[in-house]
């Protein structure tokens, strides 16, 4: 029983790893990045800090608003957010470096770049949603708004994702004077990452379920 415990909390912590190497293949692909870490991206390059520095404060910024929203509703448990999203939040850079040696030269290879990095996120989501430890922040905040509105998640998700890659576009253009982050790729990765990990989930549940507790 512990041991399966251990397990729960390891697959926990590896999908937090690979969720962030699928972000920063995106990255390298070169073709916008996915809605998880598009404006957090285009944030790093306005300030000029890492991605992952710039992940640590929209991560913070996303537990306050999950606490302002859901008030004596929120879950002391989901403090822990800080502690994921620290981890998280190294775990990109350390990726940006793992996948430095990427560099697609042509537009083909960059779209098969990206459709990797889109299964590669969709095993980490996998991991994440098999294992209910705690939400990553970006989630928490969705699932707060869910909640305060009565909507089911998969209804509400679509809207603050493309929120969030329209103020990506915006701050882009006015402080960088061109569109950074977002592009086709953005829209693919939005598009295809549920529907692949629907499809892993089908066939690798029954594999991923007894190692861990429920």
């Amino acid at each position: 029983m512990e041991f399966r415990r251990i397990n729960r909390y390891f697959l926990y912590v590896l999908s937090l790893f690979i969720i962030s190497l699928g972000a920063a293949i995106s990255i390298k692909a070169n073709l916008g990045t996915s809605p998880l870490i598009c404006l957090p991206y285009v944030s790093s390059l306005i300030l000029h800090l890492s991605v992952g520095t710039v992940c640590f404060i929209f991560n913070i910024i996303f537990i306050a608003l999950q606490v302002i929203i859901l008030r004596g509703d929120f879950e002391k448990r989901q403090f822990l957010q800080i502690v994921v999203g620290s981890i998280f939040s190294f775990f990109i850079d350390f990726s940006g470096m793992l996948v430095g040696f990427l560099n697609p030269q042509d537009y083909l290879s960059q779209m098969a770049l990206l459709l990797v990095s889109c299964v590669v996120v969709a095993f980490g989501v996998l991991f994440e949603i098999q294992t209910e430890v705690v939400y990553l922040p970006a989630d928490g905040v969705i699932v707060a708004i869910s909640a305060a509105l009565n909507k089911e998640f998969a209804r509400v998700k679509p809207y603050v994702d493309t929120s969030m890659v329209i103020t990506a576009a915006i701050l882009s253009v006015v402080f960088l004077g061109y569109l950074a982050g977002v592009r086709e790729g953005t829209i693919i990765s939005a598009l295809i990452i549920g529907p692949i990990v629907r499809i892993l989930k089908k066939h690798l549940d029954s594999y991923i379920e007894p190692l861990i507790i429920k």
